[in-house]
């Protein structure tokens, strides 16, 4: 497989800032977004095993991911030819909601 390019929406750098502001350390994040462009079947077993990477049904195309171990810490992200075109960083709430209330 081609290792794919980033492309970050609106959304995802807003969340990006925000997480800079209470100094969260992004190095978790840094490695899965790492393993996302790699796009090696290695790395996508390891995005699957490690940090339970699957589509999400309800959002044709869009993928999740937790972020590390820290629980409702969520990447969401889709793939489109040579891109990798990450949506949002958050809790389940923040992005998905419940009853509506989520960004998608």
């Amino acid at each position: 497989m081609t290792a794919l390019l980033p492309e970050m929406t609106s959304a995802f750098q807003a969340d990006m800032k925000a997480l800079k502001k209470p100094n969260i350390d992004l190095s978790s994040l840094k490695e899965v977004m790492v393993l996302i462009l790699d796009n090696a079947a290695e790395s996508k077993d390891e995005l699957r095993r490690r940090h339970r990477a699957h589509m999400l049904s309800g959002f044709p195309g869009i993928q999740e991911c937790h972020v590390a171990n820290r629980g409702d810490w969520l990447l969401l992200w889709k793939t489109t030819g040579e891109l990798a075109i990450f949506i949002g960083i958050g809790s389940h709430d923040a992005l998905l909601g419940k009853r509506g209330r989520g960004r998608f």
